[in-house]
């Protein structure tokens, strides 16, 4: 969990995240008990979801859950940065999502969106290699920080956590001076499958 741990230690308790799954490791840096995380992966009344919202949907003070239909949190993550700019806190945005949802309209929407409002988001794109089960290898485009066209972005090695620390700090510090938003890529890698009927 290099990059929860190095992007958790670059930001404020202001500051927000949403995800998509593989969200555990968020939870637990954004401050959820590790006790309530098992208590939710096992439905438990005790889980940060009293136990309704299993693996995919967990909640952590300024963290926004995992989401499970691809792609869906990066217009959401716009959204909850906009209440952020309306109500004038100084604070931003991690809005993450898979390679797999990295050329959906929804992400290209959102960044269209943040671009013309300036709004202060890190879009950041955890590429693990694999969209679910096919190598990226296969996709049309896989420089993914620079897919934001006006929006600016930057490469960083998932795999490390100082590396993602000071990527990390440096979208942070870009976004909270008012420059807007930005792409981050954590280039990562899979070592399992995405799911129990793809073992990896």
């Amino acid at each position: 969990e290099a990059i929860a741990a190095g992007m958790e230690s670059a930001i404020t308790h202001e500051d927000m995240i949403i995800t998509a799954y593989q969200c555990h490791g968020f939870t637990y840096a954004h401050g959820a008990l590790a006790l309530s995380i098992i208590a939710e992966l096992i439905g438990r009344e005790a889980g940060c979801l009293k136990g309704r919202g299993g693996s995919m949907h967990m909640f952590a003070s300024e963290f926004y859950r995992g989401n499970g239909i691809i792609g869906a949190q990066v217009p959401v993550g716009a959204g909850i940065i906009l209440k952020q700019k309306y109500l004038d806190q100084k604070a931003m945005t991690f809005s993450l999502y898979g390679d797999g949802a990295a050329n959906q309209g929804q992400v290209f929407e959102a960044y269209n969106m943040a671009k013309l409002w300036n709004l202060p988001v890190a879009f950041t794109c955890k590429n693990n290699k694999y969209s679910m089960g096919m190598s990226t290898e296969h996709s049309a485009s896989t420089k993914y920080f620079t897919h934001g066209d006006y929006i600016p972005g930057i490469s960083v090695d998932g795999m490390d956590v100082l590396t993602v620390h000071e990527g990390s700090r440096f979208a942070h510090d870009w976004c909270v001076a008012g420059k807007g938003p930005i792409i981050v890529e954590m280039k990562t890698y899979c070592y399992g499958g995405h799911s129990m009927s793809d073992p990896g």
